[in-house]
């Protein structure tokens, strides 16, 4: 089962810190409930989210063009053990409020090792909306992450 998302998202954190928190692979899993675990591998990066049960999700990314603080595109590494092929981009522009506008671009398939388990997660997949589901909720959480962080201090004391 093939899948496209694109997700737009404004966050109010400056265009510098959304670049930085996105490119943080390793403290993901913090601030998203769905990831379970980054590492690195060469000079891509392995990813493990909550999938379909009993298979978690797993890609392996590299950047493939990367224009600071405002594009990264990414994909999959050929040869390297996963279940999630993917490709796409984000994109960062300054919002006239200060902020930060997202756009995110994330497609894939996932793939597994017998037709079976193919079967099973595109089932799965189709009734759960996963994993276009998975990502709407990290990058909910990944705005949330950043406006608790960048939220005005005057804000943060009236607020406690």
């Amino acid at each position: 089962m093939r899948f496209r998302e694109e997700l737009v998202l404004n966050i109010q954190a400056p265009r510098e810190a959304v670049w930085a928190a996105f490119q943080d692979f390793s403290s993901w899993p913090t601030w998203a409930r769905a990831i379970k675990e980054v590492s690195r591998v060469g000079s891509a990066w392995r990813f493990r989210a909550r999938g379909q049960p009993p298979v978690d999700l797993v890609w392996v990314a590299e950047a493939t063009e990367r224009q600071p603080p405002e594009y990264l595109e990414f994909r999959s590494v050929p040869g390297v053990p996963h279940n999630l092929e993917i490709s796409g981009w984000v994109r960062l522009s300054e919002a006239e409020d200060g902020g930060t506008h997202l756009e995110l671009l994330f497609e894939g398939h996932p793939h597994y090792d017998t037709p079976l388990l193919d079967k099973v997660a595109d089932l799965y997949a189709s009734v759960f909306g996963e994993p276009n589901k998975l990502l709407k909720v990290t990058f909910e959480q990944f705005k949330a992450h950043l406006e608790e962080i960048h939220r005005p201090r005057e804000l943060t004391s009236a607020v406690t």
